[in-house]
């Protein structure tokens, strides 16, 4: 049996369990925005890399060697030649990588997505680009990338038995002369000597007639991944868009290049027509687990409310559990609505504490956690040597800028949880400005910080984009000249609250009440695919960069 996306004899085998010792693991396995998951089989471990969007550096991947718990191990595109997102749009940029493991090589393929749409809808042009890069560890070094072909996206690299890799990806036609705007998912080859795409297309696969009430009343088709199990020839892609009506169809045929037959259950996974904990769920792939057991990665999204649908924690990944039917991938529940667990060959306990704290006093480097808007991590605005003991942030341009913004935040993984910092900042005028943000993108966040008032005071005020709507409250607190200020915000019961304290005094609350679930996709934005952040930044509005240092950073969950 050869099973692409892993070269197989490069897998230890896996530590041998007795068959009776089962681990039960809860979805979704990578809380918070972690969306359109790949799994692949490494060199040592299982590896899933999700998409970042705007969001820098881009592609996170989590390992595991015990298929229970996942660990964040790499940030392949982590330098301005592999990816410049500066003045992407918000949920532009990386959209849906595919990992593989082949001939002892990790190979990354991934669309960064310049321009896609206008400011209430899709536009029918978009600007997509779709590189390769590989490396012979997960951590790197990560290769410059290799374009592959543009005016498509969500590609994935498929390594045939034949010896050949085929590249497969789709493509949407603007021109509005078809019924429906996808024109097929297309098949190509990839010569690894000459570093390109050879011979034509193909388009494969036309979809399963999945409608959509979401972004447009058409057939939506997307992120193919092939694969070989036995004599056939696996296609598995993520139909009916991103929202309520999501799904993922398989299908397969004894030739590559079709044609492709629908698998018994069309959509196989889905939840389109359940009322469950988990919604949106679909575009997933396939891999082999412990002891031979089968999986099925695929998002999922988790609404506060049943009745607004909103989604703070973005779209999360989780697995399901797989049974061969008649040479057809089946979940091992019947039906095809995923399960909220599923069970390892293990004896692993599974970690559900997603609590962290980084003394910027004890700590080399930056916490992978901690990711940058649009720009890397970079000296000349973030770093620890500046002023030893502290991560100095140089402030850049405005809370809305898709440009040079001094920001660095975490996912939010939970539904309660409160996140802190303490800090020194010497402002010298309003447009100086250093916290705490919480936000889903430039149109919509609550932003907590200390200023400079006109008559020189030092002060802390607030801000806010409501879905593009702002407000602005001055002067909740007068600050001490030196020393430090500690922020906090707390969610709980879906309501957000700030509160500051200064050199170690009470904790004061400023007096706001905010809505959490607003900083959600179908709050926030008519159409977008990320999630809420939390983070420290600064800005310097003059033009100067004017510094802030950070003494700590913690997130930590709360009692549900």
């Amino acid at each position: 049996m050869k099973v692409d996306q892993a070269d197989q004899t490069a897998l230890p085998d896996s530590p041998k369990k007795t068959p009776s010792l089962m681990s039960i693991v809860q979805n979704p396995v990578l809380r918070g925005f972690n969306p359109d998951p790949c799994i692949c089989r490494g060199n040592d471990a299982w590896y899933i890399a999700v998409s970042t969007f705007e969001w820098y550096p881009g592609v996170l991947i989590y390992e595991s060697k015990d298929f229970v718990n996942w660990e964040l191990k790499a940030t392949p595109l982590d330098r301005l030649s592999q990816l410049n997102l500066i003045g992407e749009q918000p949920s532009g940029g990386i959209w849906a990588p595919a990992l593989s493991y082949h001939d002892g090589l990790y190979w990354l393929v991934y669309t960064d997505t310049k321009a896609w749409k206008g400011e209430q809808k899709i536009s029918p042009l978009r600007d997509m680009h779709n590189y390769l890069v590989t490396a012979p560890d997960i951590t790197g070094p990560w290769s410059e990338p290799v374009h592959l072909v543009s005016g498509g996206y969500d590609p994935s690299l498929f390594h045939d038995e034949t010896g050949k890799k085929w590249l497969a990806y789709i493509r949407r036609d603007f021109r509005g002369i078809h019924a429906d705007p996808f024109a097929g998912i297309i098949l190509r080859e990839y010569s690894v000597e000459e570093k390109r795409l050879v011979g034509e297309e193909r388009v494969i696969y036309k979809g399963a007639n999945l409608r959509t009430d979401y972004f447009m009343k058409c057939q939506i088709y997307e992120a193919p991944h092939l694969m070989k199990k036995g004599d056939w020839y696996y296609l598995i892609t993520a139909e009916g868009g991103t929202g309520y009506t999501h799904a993922t169809c398989v299908s397969r045929s004894r030739d590559i290049f079709g044609p492709y037959e629908f698998h018994p259950e069309t959509p196989m996974l889905t939840s389109r027509d359940a009322s469950g904990r988990i919604q949106r769920t679909g575009h997933g792939n396939l891999v082999e687990g412990p002891q031979g057991q089968w999986y099925m990665t695929y998002l999922g999204s988790r609404p506060i409310d049943p009745q607004t649908k909103r989604s703070p924690l973005g779209r999360e990944t989780c697995l399901a559990s797989i049974e061969w039917r008649n040479d057809w991938p089946c979940l091992s529940d019947a039906g095809v609505i995923p399960p909220e667990s599923f069970s390892v060959h293990s004896d692993v306990k599974q970690n559900l504490d997603s609590s962290w704290h980084v003394d910027f006093s004890h700590c080399s480097t930056l916490p992978l956690e901690l990711q940058s808007l649009r720009v890397p991590k970079d000296d000349a605005w973030c770093n620890l040597k500046e002023r030893p003991g502290f991560l100095r942030i140089r402030g850049q341009e405005s809370p809305t800028s898709r440009f040079h913004q001094s920001l660095l935040a975490c996912r939010v993984r939970d539904w309660q949880f409160e996140v802190e910092t303490t800090l020194e900042f010497s402002p010298g005028s309003y447009l100086h400005m250093a916290g705490l943000m919480a936000r889903y993108d430039e149109n919509t966040f609550y932003y907590l910080f200390i200023t400079c008032d006109d008559d020189g005071t030092k002060i802390l005020s607030y801000m806010e984009m409501d879905a593009g709507s702002f407000a602005y409250e001055n002067r909740l607190a007068v600050l001490p000249e030196g020393g430090e200020t500690s922020l906090r915000v707390r969610v709980e019961n879906t309501k957000l609250r700030f509160s500051y304290r200064s050199n170690d005094g009470a904790w004061v609350d400023v007096g706001l009440e905010k809505d959490f679930t607003k900083l959600s996709d179908e709050y926030a934005t008519p159409i977008g695919f990320t999630g809420a952040f939390v983070g420290i930044t600064v800005n310097d509005m003059l033009g100067f960069r004017e510094p802030a240092d950070f003494k700590l950073f913690s997130y930590h969950p709360l009692p549900a």
